[in-house]
């Protein structure tokens, strides 16, 4: 399975720069919101998944780049979850409850 592949080459990276993998949610395959245009091929699903981690914005930026020209991504976002001090992050759950 390709999205194993995705997970797998992205935890390395961030665990080999020093960062934690606190969670990986497996959101499955479904429909994109819209047709989506990527790597010469029109897209109309997509697998969805979660990965909470901490590191340092230059093993974020690697995670970034890594991720933006992998053919086998479509589409991804890297989003803040806390104001940095241990406390704020460790309160974020791994669930989506609005995706259930």
């Amino acid at each position: 399975m390709e999205i194993k592949e995705v997970i797998k080459t992205v935890g390395m990276q961030v665990l080999t720069n020093g960062g934690i993998v606190r969670g990986i949610n497996n959101w499955d395959t479904t429909f994109l919101p819209k047709k989506t245009r990527k790597h010469q091929a029109t897209h109309t699903q997509g697998h969805y998944f979660l990965m909470r981690f901490d590191c340092d914005p230059a093993t974020q930026k690697i995670v970034r780049d890594t991720l933006g020209v992998d053919p086998r991504m479509i589409k991804f976002s890297v989003v803040k979850m806390g104001k940095g001090k241990l406390e704020d992050i460790s309160r974020v759950k791994g669930d989506a409850e609005w995706f259930q």
